[in-house]
């Protein structure tokens, strides 16, 4: 299994500390009156309930030494409809909550998954596929998580200051020997809620890393089988759990420990109600009905501040979550559209690469080096060379999926950096050495390029890329299923799938990237017959490994160290030493010795 850097637990959480809380807040902005509507219902749902212990007061008071039933009835109805309202302001509340936490997690991960859309190439070969996922599914439901954390923190909070004040009018000596364990309660919470967000952090962190360690290894199950490494896969794989269950029991020991001593400092609070309030009633400070009213309404109290030590748990986690969604936003990508960008026509295929350079790391030296090259509409433009020479490089340059160092690549005499590029992308066509298919039918994979192509349509371009031949066997067709990345077809068939793609799309500029190199020879001869249609009338670049196939492009520059050191027809190439008749005549040698 590769192996990745990671950060040490230190910085990784300095790195998500470094979220402000206002940038996690700002999450929540376009759900702001949704969650204001149902935090003022559940204040008003404490609010009503705080009339209990007042009407307790008075049924020990009133009620109770005179048998005054007509009170007590009184009483009874009123507790009743009090209570019919508390009841539907506690559905309209959570309704609220509920509606705002489903729209959340669908607005929230569709904004994720466009946002990692835009990002560049560079950020995917940095961070692991598996993260993402982690990313989208796990942290936007811990955001979901977070948001009603916060709301029932509003409402506690709420509660907590309306008891303070009920406390302090009742009896203000008694109400300040209570308020007495509150700064206690504060530093228990502060104190367990910071160990509590960082072992949750690294939970998440370790969970991101078994995601992406799953994921690796399951697409990459047929090298794992033919290598034997299933039972070595499978005690990596136990070994990244293992720290998992170590961490989770760190962060419920910290929750335990959080319990135990707000425990006994509510053992305090209620020891010392009951010691005063025995002392006030002797002495007629205070009636039993009040005390009762008191010693309840301390309960009430000391609900609010159990609800938010024991929200401390979730709330660390939840910020988890949030800081993780706000670092991925805050990544900025790398291409990015001009203002007003130039939507362009139906290109004509002019590409002008003029004194190009470009690093994927800037303390090696440049990949593309002051490289000019000119390719005229309809031209076959073949790029060769050594691995590593930047063949590849450039069709990723001109796809714009990297943005160039200095110089400039024009199509139709416009820098493609002014160029819209969903427009643009639109117009070039990329088939590559292993072609990417989706886990659906042929129809719908063909369909892909062109989402509003009739049927008729489809079916040509998969007669073009002689698709249809071995479609015909096929028990369902056009209509067959062909499982994860088109793992039930053949190497050959999967190319010709993703040239009938590319005929469909019909564009003006063609990328073949080694588009036969991995193929047999019949497969080879089938593919090759199919990309020569698709050719017909586009500017065509091909970079290519095996020479024999690019014999007739118009053009044949040989890449060197990121420079062209040759460049001409092959007739022409042949006719001189250089490095292109050594790869060429080494190519035939080889093929010749294999035979």
């Amino acid at each position: 299994m590769r192996k990745h850097p990671e950060l040490s637990e230190k910085e990784l959480v300095e790195s998500y500390e470094r979220q402000p809380v206002g940038k996690v807040l700002q999450l929540f902005r376009p759900y702001r009156f949704m969650l204001a509507g149902a935090i003022c219902a559940l204040i008003l749902f404490n609010m009503i309930s705080l009339v209990m212990p007042w009407m307790l007061k008075i049924a020990i008071d009133r009620v109770l030494p005179n048998a005054d039933y007509m009170l007590f009835w009184l009483l009874a109805g009123s507790m009743v409809i009090i209570y019919l309202m508390r009841g539907l302001l506690r559905y309209i509340a959570c309704y609220m909550i509920d509606y705002t936490g489903v729209r959340l997690l669908v607005d929230l991960r569709q904004k994720v998954f466009r946002h990692l859309q835009n990002l560049s190439l560079r950020f995917y070969e940095e961070y692991r596929t598996g993260k993402l996922i982690s990313n989208v599914i796990s942290d936007v439901a811990l955001l979901q998580m977070l948001m009603r954390v916060m709301t029932q923190f509003c409402e506690q909070i709420f509660q907590l200051a309306l008891i303070a004040i009920l406390l302090l009018t009742m009896n203000w000596r008694m109400g300040l020997l209570v308020f007495l364990t509150i700064p206690l309660h504060y530093l228990n919470f502060t104190y367990f809620r910071r160990i509590i967000r960082k072992d949750s952090l690294l939970v998440q962190e370790k969970l991101s890393e078994i995601s992406a360690n799953l994921s690796e290894t399951i697409t990459g199950v047929k090298v794992v089988k033919s290598f034997a490494k299933e039972r070595a896969e499978s005690r990596g794989f136990f070994q990244t759990l293992r720290p998992i269950v170590d961490l989770q029991m760190r962060v419920t020991v910290d929750g335990v420990g959080l319990w135990v001593i707000f425990d006994m400092l509510s053992l305090i609070t209620y020891l010392g109600t009951i010691g005063v309030g025995i002392y006030f009633v002797q002495n007629d400070h205070i009636s039993i009905g009040e005390f009762v009213a008191f010693y309840t309404y301390v309960g009430m109290l000391l609900g609010p501040i159990n609800v938010l030590s024991s929200l401390s748990v979730t709330f660390a986690q939840g910020m988890v979550g949030a800081s993780r969604i706000v670092k991925l936003l805050n990544t900025i990508p790398e291409i990015k559209e001009i203002p007003n960008a130039i939507h362009p026509p139906k290109l004509s295929g002019l590409i002008e690469f003029q004194h190009v350079t470009f690093y994927y790391d800037k303390s090696q030296p440049p990949t593309i080096n002051d490289l000019s090259l000119t390719i005229h509409p309809g031209e076959k433009v073949a790029l060769v060379g050594p691995s590593g020479s930047g063949k590849s490089t450039m069709g990723n340059l001109l796809l714009r999926f990297y943005d160039i160092n200095s110089g400039s690549i024009r199509v139709d005499h416009i820098d493609i950096r002014r160029l819209n590029l969903e427009s643009y992308r639109s117009q070039i066509g990329v088939v590559l050495q292993e072609p990417f298919l989706f886990s659906g039918t042929i129809r719908e994979n063909i369909a892909y390029a062109k989402p509003e192509a009739s049927r008729e349509e489809i079916e040509h371009a998969a007669r073009m890329a002689n698709v249809e031949e071995f479609v015909e066997n096929l028990p369902d067709g056009y209509e067959t299923m062909i499982g994860e990345n088109g793992a039930s077809l053949s190497g050959g068939q999967k190319q010709r799938l993703a040239i009938a793609r590319a005929i469909l799309k019909n564009p003006s500029i063609l990328v073949l990237d080694e588009a036969t190199s991995a193929l047999d020879t019949v497969s080879e001869f089938l593919v090759q017959q199919a990309l020569d249609r698709l050719m017909e009338g586009k500017t065509t670049i091909i970079i290519a490994h095996r020479l024999s196939t690019i014999r007739n492009a118009n053009v044949i520059a040989v890449l060197q160290n990121g420079v062209i050191a040759q460049q001409g027809t092959h007739a022409e190439l042949m006719a001189r030493q250089g490095i292109y008749r050594d790869l060429y005549e080494n190519q035939s040698r080889m093929a010749r010795e294999q035979l």
